[in-house]
């Protein structure tokens, strides 16, 4: 079975369903081979045809290029890492409550991504926007409250009619005791109430002794979510090799200002020298995108920086 669930049932009567998708989990590891495989055969051809990689190259663009060679291979191990592509959905009776799980390629770092009530179901409802294909449709659970939550995972597609996705409405209709759905309804009519969080525990401090309400609007601090050692050397890999490129960009564009000469390269056309005296529209154009990419890649690389410092990402809601 390349793409399907796995249904398990557990000693307290809770409901575990894997889903797996072989065709993704290839995938990421092909991708993940190649990041890690790709900078080193690079190095090994060089040295085995006798020439050094970096040897003659200006000292700025052979740290450029090094940087590069680490920055390969650690987007692959992030994408084998940080990718949650083994999902679980766990329902429990006992508790009335339902997860959805993620694991990396490996089976580890587990990560809950969302927990919702069982308890007082109303009906499945399948949803899909107009216009799209089936595999697009969503299956929700709306409770008797008007909450809904989706229960979809994200490796594994819904299509109406298939064998795969019928056995699957059966186990969740059956363990949830509700109708098995039957019609595709327009994803329109999705926009429940927000889903249940469980709350959390007290803290110590002035919260537990009771701190003094303020006036005005009460404002709830913005989710975040802490970053691993891995992220943020990654953060801080990535910052330093924009960093490395736009200084690259400055030393090509503060020369230009002051001789009106102004050379830009291209991957099709090659290297192009444009002078202010010959044609000042086309240097005052190519000088201000030059100026604009300077700034922007400036802004992703303190950006990048400035995350991997303070370790926390902002979370979505």
């Amino acid at each position: 079975m390349l793409i399907g669930h796995r249904f398990e049932r557990t000693a307290r009567d809770d409901l575990h369903i894997h889903s797996r998708n072989l065709v993704q989990s290839t995938a990421v590891l092909l991708i993940g081979a190649s990041a890690l495989i790709l900078p080193l055969a690079f190095i090994v051809f060089g040295v085995a045809n006798g020439h050094a990689p970096l040897a003659g190259l200006d000292p700025l663009f052979s740290l450029l290029i090094f940087l590069g060679l680490l920055l390969i291979p650690a987007l692959g191990l992030l994408l084998m890492v940080y990718t949650g592509i083994r999902e679980t959905l766990l329902l429990s009776r006992l508790d009335g409550e339902g997860k959805r799980r993620t694991r990396n390629f490996f089976g580890r770092r587990e990560r809950v991504h969302a927990v919702f009530r069982i308890d007082a179901p109303r009906h499945l409802e399948l949803r899909r926007r107009q216009q799209a294909a089936p595999a697009y449709t969503q299956l929700w659970l709306v409770m008797r409250d008007g909450t809904e939550h989706r229960l979809t995972t994200d490796n594994v597609p819904v299509v109406p009619g298939s064998k795969r996705t019928d056995v699957w409405l059966r186990e969740l209709a059956d363990y949830l005791e509700v109708a098995v759905p039957t019609e595709v309804v327009a994803d329109s009519a999705a926009g429940g109430t927000p889903a249940y969080k469980p709350s959390p525990a007290p803290t110590r401090g002035s919260a537990a002794k009771g701190a003094k309400p303020r006036k005005g609007k009460a404002t709830s601090p913005e989710p975040t979510e802490q970053l691993g050692t891995p992220a943020r050397a990654l953060l801080i890999l990535l910052g330093a090799f924009l960093a490395v490129l736009e200084l690259t960009h400055v030393i090509a564009l503060v020369p230009a200002l002051f001789t009106g000469r102004l050379r830009v390269g291209g991957f099709r056309t090659g290297s192009t020298t444009f002078y202010w005296t010959e044609q000042p529209m086309v240097f005052s154009f190519n000088l201000l995108i030059g100026i604009a990419e300077v700034l922007i890649i400036g802004f992703i690389a303190w950006g990048c920086l400035r995350m991997a410092i303070r370790g926390r990402l902002r979370a979505g809601p």
